[in-house]
C-alpha cells in the first residue's frame, strides 16, 4: 500500500514562498517525525502563472492545467496551505479553486478523476481573538466542505496555527494528520 505522505501534495497559497505558511508546512514535517513526510512536494502558487477563471478560456496556456493534471494523476490527497486574509483563504488559493471551473466546463474528462480525492487545509493566521478564529475556521471549512461535496471529493478538515508558530500544539497537529491519514 502506498505510504500516505507519498500520496500527498501541498499547495502553498501564500504571497510569500518563504513566509509563515511555508514555515508551518516545514514544521509539520518536523512534528510528524516521519521519514516519508519530506517527500511531500510543496508547490508555491505565487511562483506560477495561474490567472483567474475566464469564461472564454483565454487563459488555457497558463500553469493551472499542468499543475492540476499533476495533482490528479499523481496524488490522492491535496493539502491546501494558506494564510488567512480577511477571514478567508488567500487570493492565490481562491484563484486556484476558481479554476476548477475549467474542469467542469472545458476539461470535463478530468472532473471524473477528482472523485474520491481528498483535501485538507493548514492555515496560518495573525489574530489572537478566539471568536475571530472560530469565524475564520468556520468560513474556511464551509468553503472546502462545499467545494469537495460538489466535486465528490472528501474534505478531511483543517488545522489553524498562529503565524508566530510559537503556539503550535504539536500533539494536536500530529493528531490532525493521523486523523486525515486514516
Amino acid at each position: 500500500m502506498m505510504d500516505f505522505f507519498s500520496s500527498c501534495i501541498a499547495l502553498n497559497g501564500s504571497s510569500r514562498p518563504f513566509g509563515n505558511t511555508k514555515t508551518l508546512l516545514n514544521k509539520i514535517e518536523q512534528i510528524l517525525e516521519e521519514p516519508h513526510t519530506s517527500s511531500i512536494p510543496i508547490v508555491d502558487l505565487c511562483t506560477l502563472n495561474i490567472t483567474p477563471y475566464d469564461y472564454l478560456g483565454r487563459n488555457s496556456g497558463d500553469d493551472f492545467l499542468p499543475l492540476i493534471t499533476r495533482c490528479i494523476k499523481n496524488y490522492s490527497h491535496i493539502i491546501f496551505a494558506t494564510p488567512i486574509y480577511w477571514y478567508t483563504v488567500s487570493a492565490h488559493t481562491k484563484i486556484f479553486l476558481d479554476r476548477f471551473t475549467d474542469l467542469i466546463t472545458i476539461h470535463k474528462n478530468l472532473t471524473e478523476e477528482l472523485i474520491g480525492k481528498e483535501i485538507s487545509v493548514v492555515a496560518s493566521f495573525a489574530g489572537r481573538n478566539q471568536e475571530t478564529l472560530l469565524i475564520m475556521k468556520q468560513n474556511v471549512d464551509t468553503i472546502f466542505f462545499n467545494f469537495c461535496h460538489y466535486l465528490k471529493m472528501h474534505y478531511k478538515g483543517s488545522y489553524f496555527a498562529h503565524s508566530s508558530l510559537e503556539e503550535v500544539n504539536t500533539e494536536e497537529l500530529k493528531n490532525f494528520f493521523l486523523k486525515i491519514k486514516a
